[in-house]
C-alpha cells in the first residue's frame, strides 16, 4: 500500500459514504471526481464486501493512499472493550497501509458527568496509545452530536469545546488529537468558528469537511439528508451553501500551521454523491488558496 506523504494541507474522501455491501468501488470513483490521492477507509465497513487486503489492493492500483482509517468504536460506556479490540486491529492496519490516523468516538452513557467521563476515557485509552505510539499512528477522536437519539442526555463530552479540551489536557498525549468536525459541532448548538475551533486548535490533527443548515422545511430538499439533535433539525447541503464560516475556519487552521488532510464527507444522498464531491472539493480549493494560499 502506498504511503500517505505529507505535503501541507491536502483534499480527501471519506468512506463512510458507503455501505458494507458497496466495497471500494465508489470510493474510488468519488476520490476522481474530487481529483484527490487520498481516502478515509472505514474499518471494517469498507473492506466487508472484498476482504480488506483486496479493497486495500483495489485502492493502491487506483493510485490511492489512505489518510486515515476511521472505525465505529467508542471507549466511553458499554460496549467500551469492544471499541478498545477494534481500535488495536485499525492502529495495526494503519501502520501497515502508511496511514498516520485512526479515528474514533467517545462514547455515551445514562449520566452526565463530564469530569467523571474523561476520567474513564482517559484510563480506557492508555493502552490503546501505547500501542498507538509503537505504530507511530495518531488516534484522533471526533466532536460528535446526537446523531442517532443513543444520547438524549448529552453525556458524550465531544460536543463541548471546554470539556475536550479537558481531556486532551489530561491524556497529554502526542499520538491522541482531534478530528474536527465543524458541522457535528454546530449540531450540537455550538459555534464551531467561534467557540470550539480557537480553543481546540493546539489539538487538532484531522478534519471534516461538509455543510449544514438549521432546518427551515417540513421535509430535507431533494438529495440531502436531515439529523435532528435534541429537537433542533439540520439539513446537510452544498459545501458553501450551508451555516459554516469555512473561510475563517481555513485560515484558522493555516494560521497554526495545520498540514493534515481535509476530508470531504457531502452526508447527501448516493444519486448525487459525485456531483456534490466534485464541487466541494472546487470549493474547497478555491477556499484554501485564497485563506491558506501557502498550502495545496
Amino acid at each position: 500500500m502506498r504511503e500517505a506523504t505529507k505535503r501541507g494541507m491536502s483534499i480527501a474522501v471519506s468512506g463512510t459514504e458507503f455501505t458494507d455491501a458497496d466495497g471500494v468501488d465508489g470510493l474510488i470513483e468519488m476520490a476522481r471526481s474530487a481529483q484527490c490521492d487520498a481516502v478515509e477507509f472505514w474499518y471494517p465497513k469498507n473492506g466487508r464486501r472484498d476482504g480488506v487486503d483486496a479493497a486495500l489492493h483495489k485502492l493502491d492500483r487506483a493510485g490511492l493512499s489512505i489518510a486515515c482509517v476511521s472505525t465505529p468504536s467508542h471507549l466511553y460506556g458499554a460496549g467500551g472493550a469492544d471499541g478498545v479490540a477494534l481500535l488495536h486491529e485499525a492502529i495495526t492496519l494503519a501502520a501497515r497501509t502508511g496511514a498516520s490516523r485512526v479515528n474514533t468516538y467517545f462514547g455515551h452513557a445514562p449520566v452526565v458527568d463530564d469530569e467523571r467521563a474523561i476520567a474513564a476515557y482517559a484510563d480506557a485509552l492508555a493502552p490503546v496509545l501505547d500501542h498507538a505510539a509503537a505504530q507511530k499512528v495518531v488516534v484522533v477522536l471526533e466532536n460528535e452530536f446526537d446523531a442517532f437519539g443513543w444520547d438524549p442526555l448529552g453525556s458524550d463530552i465531544t460536543r463541548r469545546p471546554t470539556a475536550l479540551a479537558a481531556l486532551f489536557t489530561r491524556v497529554g498525549s502526542p499520538w491522541f488529537g482531534l478530528n474536527f468536525d465543524a458541522a457535528n459541532f454546530l449540531c450540537a448548538d455550538v459555534s464551531p468558528g467561534r467557540d470550539a475551533l480557537p480553543l481546540l486548535l493546539p489539538w487538532v490533527r484531522y478534519a471534516h469537511v461538509k455543510d449544514v443548515r438549521r432546518a427551515s422545511l417540513e421535509t430535507p430538499r431533494e438529495g440531502w439528508v436531515r439529523y435532528t439533535d435534541h429537537g433542533r433539525a439540520y439539513d446537510t447541503t452544498s459545501l458553501g451553501t450551508g451555516e459554516l464560516d469555512w473561510p475563517t475556519m481555513i485560515t484558522g487552521l493555516a494560521a497554526v500551521g495545520y498540514d493534515g488532510y481535509l476530508t470531504l464527507e457531502p452526508h447527501c444522498r448516493p444519486s448525487g454523491l459525485l456531483v456534490e464531491t466534485a464541487h466541494a472539493a472546487d470549493h474547497l480549493r478555491d477556499l484554501m488558496k485564497a485563506h491558506a494560499p501557502s498550502r495545496r
